[in-house]
């Protein structure tokens, strides 16, 4: 079978752009304390990130003829499927007692532990700090991390300095690195202190067995079994509301995608699709100290003419999808003004996410076209869930 990239798609391109635009995800600290946990330092060389890159070669964008979607005579590219009158059906999941029961277990009845202390086999919550010489060390620190004792996963002393330190309390563990230490030379033989903080030790309970006692030992808010089945009763509920909608506007776009007629696709727009991809994928390589060729064999095993043809293919039926979506909002006077492309990119860069930037930045990252094609698409979809007819799709027996 031929390899595919869906480590790729994510939550689709759209969605992908906008996102790769900040900086480092909230999961970074957890990835750097993961390269304590295998050894490594986590710095990056300096052969790694100082290469030629998407961002340093021409945007598509900034060519002279340049023409973005929203300027296209979009009738020369696309003839629409009759969307009016388009039927779909998507799978909503069923909530039955059996469904709501491995709810609760899965999500509501995890909670911390904060009355006694650490013991073997325990999945703590911790932080941690490991110095030097009194200096910070590269991929020494993290931040909610979640570590079991027992598992080996650390140098030799740091699991078993744990072992009897209550929640909240924070320790010194005077440990030193094994000799020799191939994973980072620089730190073998080496003596170091971690200090750590233990937030809490995870712990769990089944709802068949559920007592009150143990949901205030969790920390948890219920009271009661009956307060944890209303809770998980509507949760469930909810999900599988959530995942109606998001499965109907799924079928939405794929139907009305296939059923339309593309007479053309613009090879320059794949190529800026191709390009934000790519520029993307170089970020979140450099963030493991690789090129992109040496990312895309180490996470998916493709040569990088796979990888090119692979991301070629994906990024043309994006096309097609911002050439349907432009053809939608048009025949339904959906109006998007450059004002309010850069009004929602400004709300968009003011999150915590993307770190200290603007809203034009935030779209000269991205490329205005393909920013706005994100919100567009979102406006189109929101509106085909208005005329198109959905109908549930029966559960299997």
């Amino acid at each position: 079978m031929k390899k595919k990239l869906a480590w790729m798609c994510m939550a689709g391109v759209m969605a992908m752009s906008v996102s790769a635009c900040g900086g480092k995800s909230g999961q970074d600290a957890q990835e750097t304390a993961q390269t304590v946990e295998e050894g490594e330092t986590g710095a990056k060389t300096e052969e790694a990130v100082s290469g030629e890159s998407a961002a340093e070669t021409e945007k598509i964008s900034d060519r002279e003829d340049y023409v973005g979607i929203e300027d296209l005579d979009i009738d020369e590219y696309i003839t629409l499927a009759d969307y009016q009158n388009m039927k779909v059906s998507a799978f909503k999941p069923v909530v039955d007692d059996a469904a709501i029961t491995e709810y609760i277990d899965r999500e509501l009845l995890v909670g911390r532990i904060m009355d006694r202390a650490v013991e073997e086999g325990d999945v703590t919550d911790i932080d941690f700090v490991g110095k030097k010489d009194g200096v910070a060390f590269d991929g020494g620190t993290a931040s909610g991390y979640k570590l079991t004792i027992g598992s080996g996963g650390f140098i030799e002393g740091f699991e078993d300095g744990l072992i009897g330190v209550m929640p909240g309390e924070t320790v010194d563990l005077n440990l030193t690195f094994p000799d020799p230490y191939q994973k980072n030379p620089d730190l073998a033989g080496q003596e170091v202190v971690f200090t750590v903080t233990v937030n809490g030790i995870e712990g769990s309970a089944k709802y068949e067995t559920v007592t009150p006692e143990e949901l205030e030992m969790l920390g948890l808010p219920y009271k009661s079994k009956e307060e944890v089945w209303e809770a998980g009763r509507q949760a469930a509920e909810d999900n599988a509301e959530e995942t109606f909608v998001a499965n109907a506007k799924s079928m939405i776009v794929q139907k009305l995608v296939g059923e339309s007629t593309m007479k053309s696709v613009p090879e320059y727009l794949v190529e800026e699709e191709v390009q934000s991809y790519n520029l993307y994928m170089e970020s979140v390589a450099a963030m493991y100290g690789m090129d992109l060729d040496s990312f895309v064999t180490a996470a998916s095993g493709l040569t990088r003419e796979e990888y090119d043809s692979q991301a070629q293919e994906m990024c043309t039926e994006i096309v097609k999808q911002y050439l349907v979506m432009e053809a939608v909002a048009r025949a339904e006077g959906i109006e998007l003004t450059d004002e309010m492309v850069y009004a929602k990119a400004d709300e968009e860069a003011a999150k915590a996410e993307y770190g200290s930037i603007s809203g034009e930045e935030l779209i000269d990252r991205v490329g205005f076209s393909t920013y706005r094609m994100s919100i567009v698409q979102d406006q189109v979809i929101e509106r085909l869930m208005e005329i198109v007819t959905i109908e549930e799709e029966a559960a299997e027996s």
